[in-house]
Formats: structure tokens, sequence, C-alpha cells
């Protein structure tokens, strides 16, 4: 297949990632077309082949998700696909990784996108750079939307008192940049070795997310704990700022400790999270918000991991969505 009839927002000539648009024939995904770019990576196809026979030839694997290849193109689901790439001299294949999206353009068909995840490297610490600038973009929104509201209430009101909210806004979005840079340079960046009372780090932390009328309760008893503070800022950022966007603006938000591990919980009271993602929900591009990134919550799990503890994800007795990080050290 030479030529594709894609068009509209995912153009093949203007979408750079592997791409293949299907259609609907009598109940059977079929192959459309696809862009040059799937053809390099996953090799030829022909059009009206089953789009689960691209699955089923060996070279291409679910390694992630929904393992049933006759189910692409039937849900939203997203799926992490993985393919091995013979090199043209000896040596050992390369596997590559993509997150595999499914969005449908009409009730008879849609597009299948394929976003080239971390390599094993990359995840090992040399993270590329679309990952990195993807992660930047992420964190920097929230300062950045404070920052311009900040601006234009200076503006209306000529109220000075504005611009120290805009100067902190700042400090952060320099923050950000340096803590991103640095987790891009290896694994090495954490430095565990601070004292942190983590009520006084949470709260940090909701000062600097933009809430709404959400609201934070924090327990009494959370400890004192060894960690790197900056990014445990970071953590509690991200799972706020999670519980928000996807929780509601008027969500309340709660952190304690953990009754029967050395650790502490983060919960809110809005929709929760369907058991069927719970485990999807920290990889990379994994997003049920279309304006989404998919990259808060993978962020946290790096944090976690890189401090040695451990995250998981239940229900909330509010019915709302519970995060349990377990394994912290006292001083």
């Amino acid at each position: 297949m030479t030529e594709t009839q894609t068009t509209g927002p995912f153009a093949a000539e203007q979408w750079p990632d592997p791409l293949c648009q299907y259609a609907d024939a009598d109940g059977t995904p079929v192959v459309e077309s696809v862009n040059d770019a799937f053809e390099h990576t996953f090799g030829p196809v022909s059009a009206g082949e089953p789009v689960r026979a691209l699955f089923e030839t060996g070279d291409v694997s679910i390694v992630q998700g929904q393992a049933d290849p006759g189910a692409i193109g039937r849900t939203d689901d997203r799926l992490v696909v993985e393919t091995e790439t013979q090199p043209s001299t000896s040596g050992t294949p390369s596997r590559d990784r993509f997150l595999l999206r499914v969005v449908t353009a009409e009730a008879d068909g849609g597009v299948l996108l394929f976003t080239p995840l971390p390599t094993a490297a990359q995840e090992a610490g040399e993270i590329g750079l679309d990952h990195v600038a993807s992660a930047i973009s992420h964190d920097l929104r929230n300062p950045l939307d404070v920052a311009k509201a900040r601006l234009h209430a200076a503006r209306e009101t000529g109220e000075t008192e504005h611009f120290e909210h805009v100067a902190t806004a700042h400090e952060r979005m320099e923050r950000i940049v340096e803590d991103v840079l640095t987790l891009a340079r290896g694994t090495a960046v954490v430095q565990p070795d601070d004292r942190v009372e983590l009520a006084a780090a949470a709260n940090a932390a909701w000062e600097t997310v933009e809430t709404d009328d959400a609201t934070v309760v924090l327990d009494r008893s959370l400890p004192t704990i060894v960690a790197d503070a900056d990014r445990l800022r970071r953590l509690f950022e991200n799972l706020f700022r999670n519980s928000v966007e996807h929780g509601g603006t008027d969500v309340t938000v709660t952190v304690g400790p953990l009754a029967d591990a050395a650790g502490f919980y983060v919960t809110d009271d809005g929709r929760g999270i369907p058991p069927e993602r719970r485990q999807r929900v920290f990889d990379p591009g994994f997003s049920t918000d279309d304006h989404g990134t998919g990259l808060g919550l993978s962020i946290v799990s790096r944090i976690v991991d890189l401090h040695g503890w451990s995250i998981a994800v239940t229900d909330a007795a509010t019915g709302g969505a519970r995060f349990e990080i377990a394994g912290l050290e006292r001083p």
C-alpha cells in the first residue's frame, strides 16, 4: 500500500507517527489506508485486511491492555503494543513500544494512532526529548495559567498584590524546568535525605495547584519522613491536580497516614477510577481526559519508584479514588 486516503485532523502527510485508518466491513474492522510511517515501522499491509491481522503475525504484539486483537477498533481503550525490528546486519533485534489510541472518526470506521513510548534505556533514565517536552508542557500549564490570570487582574484593578502571585508562579515554573531536565539526565536524581513533614509538603503543594472550589483535609497525625522534598511536593501536586481535573472543581481531597504500613494516602470524593483502568493509570500517555497528556500520574509513579516506595490505587470510602504510597522511611 503506497497511498493513503486519510484526511482531516489525522491527515497522513501531517502525522509523523504510524497511523492506520480503518473501516467497518459487516462488523469487522478492516484496514482502509496507512501512512508511510506505519509501513516503515510495521511493514506493508493491504487494504481490506482485517485490523486484527496486524497483531497476529508475531512481529507486533499487545503487551498492555486488551489482549484480544479482534477487539481493536471496537473500543476506545488505549493499548501498549510492541514490535520487533530485525537489524540489517548481525545483532540483537530491537523492540519498540507504542501507545495505541483508537480514535473513532465515524460510526463506520476510525483511526489507529501509534505514539512511540520511551525505550527500556530511556525508562531507566535517558528520557526521550519528546517525553521531556510533553512533561514540561504538562507541569507548566498550571502556574502559567495562574500568572496569566493574575496579570489580567492587575491590569483590571491596578492592585499590585497580584504581582506577588505572578512572581511565585514564575519561580514555580523555573523549578519545574530544572526538575524535569534533571529527570532527563539520569536516574540518580532523587536525593532522599531531607526530613520532610508530610502535612507541610502537602499544604505547600496545594497552594501551587489551581484548585477552584476544591478543599483539602490534612490529617494531623501525618508523620515526618525521609524523602526528597522537591520531588515529594511534585508528587502531591500531580495527585491533587488529578483529583481536581477528574473529580470536579468542588472535590474534597484528604491526605492521611496508612493504618497498617509506613506510608500515606491521598483520596477524593470524585468519580473514582474503574477497576479495569487502575493498572493503566500510571502508563505514560494514558488519560481519560481528551485534553490531558497522560503524564501526571506517570511522573508520580516514577518519583515513587526512585524513592524505593510503592504505590497502589483503589476505591476511597467516599466513592472516589484512593492512592496509597507505602514503604516510607522515618527519620
